[in-house]
């Protein structure tokens, strides 16, 4: 039978990450998949290192820690790395992607080398919205893809596919999934694209998008995103 294994990157996800552990997990049993949970947790300082081995003994969970920060890319690398089932889905740990859409995906998985969601009504700041607007009228110039939303944290792949090319995943330290449908298309792997709802976070607010931090951010992954399209 087909497995899956569930990247989630964890960085001071306390309030959030029990709750969203148990949905996914009711939606998961539901629909009768297998599946194993990793947490690539971040080195976290608000006490969710602590409640993770907590939750490690109460669900199907695998944990990758680091005592200092990797970063977000490093975080799914790492997951994609541990897990040891054949299919690996990467999600968001803020509560943001709804498990009611894995559904779908799950049933076209053989379809296309990578599924990712698009997220038509996207529940984030404005100036992350303006900010990724602007940043995809370059991606798309350098990487022609039909692509409606390539930084979508809900993404399902063969892990067999993805393994050859986690290299390549480095480049963008914030915008991890822009490098990675970037480096989908200059490898030629098929992408096939859902519709998925986005949701408000449980708690909180993001831990990078911070509106201070955008313009180092957007500097940073611009150099990332030409000197990615430049590798052979």
């Amino acid at each position: 039978m087909d497995s899956v294994s569930i990247v989630l990157p964890i960085y001071n996800e306390k309030t959030t990450i029990e709750s969203v552990l148990s949905e996914w997990e009711k939606e998961l049993t539901k629909n009768k998949i297998d599946y194993t949970f990793i947490g690539c947790e971040d080195g976290s300082t608000d006490g969710t290192k602590e409640l993770l081995k907590k939750l490690e003994k109460q669900f199907r969970l695998t944990l990758n820690q680091k005592t200092t920060r990797r970063g977000y890319g490093g975080a799914v690398i790492d997951g994609i790395n541990t897990s040891k089932t054949n299919y690996v889905l990467c999600i968001d740990s803020d509560g943001q992607c709804d498990p009611k859409d894995f559904k779908k995906f799950w049933q076209q998985r053989d379809r296309s080398d990578v599924l990712i969601g698009w997220r038509v009504k996207r529940k984030d700041s404005l100036h992350r919205k303006i900010y990724s607007k602007s940043f995809k009228t370059v991606f798309k110039f350098l990487f022609p893809t039909d692509i409606h939303d390539p930084s979508a944290p809900f993404v399902l792949f063969k892990k067999k596919t993805i393994i050859p090319h986690l290299s390549y995943f480095k480049y963008l330290k914030e915008g991890f999934w822009w490098g990675f449908i970037g480096t989908c298309t200059k490898k030629n792997l098929s992408l096939k694209e859902f519709p998925i709802h986005h949701r408000d976070r449980k708690a909180g607010s993001t831990q990078v998008y911070k509106l201070e931090k955008i313009l180092d951010i957007a500097i940073r992954n611009l150099v990332g995103l030409f000197r990615l399209r430049l590798l052979k």
